[in-house]
Parts: C-alpha cells; sequence; structure tokens
C-alpha cells in the first residue's frame, strides 16, 4: 500500500481528490494540508511515497510554490511529486521539472489524468498531461524576459515585496528592484498594475487558481 498526502489551499478540491483516490486500489490517503507549512508538518511525522500538491497556495507564509517544492526535494529526497497546477507559463513550469517532479497535472485535465499520474509515478516513470511534455521540449519564450525577470514577476504576482523576493533569492533590493525595472521597460508597462495584469495574462500570476 502506497502512502498520498494531499496539498491544496481548496477544500472542494482536497475532498474530491480523497473521495477518487480512496477508489484507487494499493494507495491511501494518510493526510491533507491546506498549506505548505501544513504539508511540511505532515511530511516530518509520517512516512509518505507521493505527494499530490498545488503550486499555488497563497495563504500560507510561503506563497512561492517553487521554493516550496525545492525545500520538499531537499529534505525528503525519496518522496515523489506529482504537481497539479492551472500555471500555463513555459519558465515556471520547467523551474518544477528542473527540480525533478515526477508528474505535472493541469487542472483543466479529466480525473483519469490524474489515476494515470499516479499509477505512473508510482511505477517509476513520469507524467505530463496533455500535449505538455511537447510544449515544455520546444516552446519558446515569447517574453524576451530573463529568467531572473520572470522570477521576480512571478513573485510580485504571488503578493510579495521587493524586499521579501530579496529575502528569497538572498540578493539586493537594488539588484530586484533593477529587475523589476529592466522587465517592466522591456515589456513597455508603466505601473504595478500593469505589470500583475502582464503577470496574469501569460500565466505568471495564481489569479486563475
Amino acid at each position: 500500500m502506497k502512502n498520498i498526502l494531499i496539498a491544496d489551499d481548496h477544500p472542494v478540491v482536497r475532498v474530491g481528490l480523497q473521495c477518487l483516490l480512496a477508489r484507487h486500489p494499493g494507495v491511501r490517503v494518510i493526510g491533507e494540508a491546506a498549506d505548505p507549512e501544513q504539508l511540511e508538518a505532515l511530511l516530518a511525522e509520517k512516512t509518505c511515497d507521493l505527494v499530490i500538491t498545488d503550486l499555488s497556495m497563497p495563504w500560507g507564509g510561503r506563497p512561492d510554490g517553487v521554493r516550496m517544492l525545492e525545500s520538499i526535494r531537499r529534505d525528503h529526497v525519496h518522496v515523489r511529486l506529482i504537481v497539479v497546477t492551472s500555471f500555463t507559463n513555459l519558465q515556471v513550469l520547467r523551474a518544477v521539472v528542473r527540480l525533478g517532479v515526477e508528474g505535472i497535472l493541469e487542472k483543466t485535465g479529466g480525473l483519469s489524468d490524474l489515476l494515470a499520474a499516479v499509477d505512473c509515478v508510482l511505477g517509476g516513470r513520469t507524467y505530463f498531461s496533455g500535449d505538455l511534455a511537447q510544449r515544455l521540449r520546444s516552446g519558446r519564450n515569447r517574453t524576451g524576459l530573463s529568467s531572473r525577470e520572470s522570477e521576480v514577476i512571478r513573485l510580485l504576482a504571488h503578493g510579495l515585496s521587493v524586499k521579501e523576493i530579496a529575502d528569497v533569492h538572498r540578493r539586493t533590493i537594488s539588484t530586484i528592484s533593477r529587475q523589476k525595472g529592466a522587465a517592466m521597460r522591456r515589456l513597455g508597462l508603466r505601473s504595478d498594475y500593469e505589470l500583475l495584469d502582464y503577470a496574469k495574462s501569460i500565466g505568471l500570476s495564481p489569479g486563475g487558481h
């Protein structure tokens, strides 16, 4: 029997996943988390084979999902990871893949995708829903932003301040401010409102979460 932890800030999603997996042979859900801190606590106290988690849980103290995954991968190297997300930005998803996440599911997919992903990942394989694997291989960065500029915009869209982003990445405030300004000039944006609206339009914001 394989043990699974579920993490999502929406109770309805957690209940739905719990009910679906309860009917799936060979697995059992041993805990649910509403934010990254709860997930980390469960991982510390339970033996888990697989975590199924949302990428964006904005109500936790760590709204940056990529950093959350980095922490899990570092501290729980044998736990397999499936990310269920509404993010469409390829730079964000590539960052997730680079962490060694075994599965990525788009929230627009069907329930059968989740069960297929669980079987694949627990069987030692990887699973990417729809044409995501092909897009990750062939998709080009159409924004013109550097990876660091894209990361700064993503964290701003999560509600982090320039200072908080500097703390997360251990850079100076002036460096983050410069990257933010460079991104806005490159994109022709004149205000924070336009910046956040742009981030949402290209899938860097959790607004569609």
